[in-house]
């Protein structure tokens, strides 16, 4: 599996039966807990920190009598995002304690992802692809995708997302199958970006949040539903940022995974293409994406690999 990267996250709380509490929630969800700090402290370490390169983002657990002082020191200190936790339920109350630590973590998941698109919108905008184009596919799917990117032209201006249904722990080896061709494939771990002429693979056992200006992030959540990765999200979740400026390819495979998405594509502007059936070691996921009506071009791998370079004019 591949290695997270863990967010960082800055603890402020005058209780130390809470701080006990939070950290192991922190722990539990995969976090690096980078400093922690009751009011007195926090106030020295932004004294002396101007800047606070170690931390993504803050978890606040004041009592509301004493919680603005420590917030106007933040607001006022840090430009990061910033969670104001609800009270704790008590330990013995299992049921709630539960509800109260998924929220918590779902809030946090919201916080990185934030202090990940505050740091994004300051990349130079020559490093984000303009143009995406996905390539989705099941049974049959590498070698039909081998196909089409080894007769595709070198250095075309787009970034490509792959998504393959394939058993976990297998993903990483589809950089080593799929080879031949001229673009760097590299299977999506932590924060990557979306780069043209270089292709990013969607790993089987994490959700991938896509974000504006190219990036994308490897969140803690499975993929739900009944195929890993699920490509009607993957599919959907790109053509709302990149809304005309994507392209989707279904190949080969085995179910109906794709059809929503080539459908969301579609109403968003995108383009949505898919191999001819009969050229499929298995055609039920083009055939369920042509069936949609949204697909406006089929062929072989090679012909959609020539037609794509032509679209480009290259």
């Amino acid at each position: 599996m591949s290695e997270l990267i863990m967010p960082r996250i800055g603890l402020v709380t005058d209780s130390d039966l809470n701080r006990y509490v939070l950290q192991a929630v922190l722990a539990e969800g995969h976090y690096e807990l980078a400093g922690s700090f009751d009011r007195t402290t926090l106030s020295a370490y932004l004294s002396e920190h101007k800047t606070t390169p170690d931390i993504d983002g803050w978890l606040v657990d004041i009592d509301d009598n004493d919680i603005q002082q420590s917030l106007d020191l933040l607001l006022g200190q840090s430009d990061l995002p910033l969670l104001v936790n609800d009270d704790i339920p008590p330990v013995q109350d299992a049921k709630d304690h539960e509800i109260w630590q998924r929220r918590l973590l779902e809030k946090l998941e919201v916080l990185v992802i934030r202090s990940v698109e505050s740091v994004e919108s300051a990349l130079p905008v020559e490093m984000s692809a303009n143009k995406v184009w996905v390539l989705v596919a099941s049974m049959g799917g590498p070698d039909a995708v081998k196909r089409f990117l080894t007769t595709l032209p070198q250095a075309l201006p787009i970034a490509m997302v792959y998504g393959q249904h394939i058993e976990t722990n297998f993903d990483g080896l589809l950089t080593s199958a799929v080879t031949g061709h001229d673009y760097p494939m590299q299977l999506v771990s932590g924060e990557q970006q979306l780069v043209s002429g270089e292709i990013l693979v969607v790993p089987v056992d994490h959700q991938l949040r896509f974000l504006s200006r190219g990036r994308v992030v490897e969140t803690r959540k499975a993929w739900a539903g009944s195929y890993q990765p699920a490509l009607d999200q993957v599919i959907a979740d790109l053509a709302r940022v990149y809304r005309q400026n994507l392209g989707v390819i279904v190949f080969s495979g085995m179910c109906n995974d794709g059809e929503i998405g080539c459908r969301v594509a579609k109403a968003c502007g995108g383009t949505v293409w898919a191999q001819t059936p009969e050229s499929c070691l298995s055609p039920d996921m083009p055939n369920a994406a042509i069936s949609t009506g949204c697909v406006s071009r089929q062929g072989t791998p090679e012909q959609l690999a020539e037609a794509l370079a032509a679209e480009l004019n290259i």
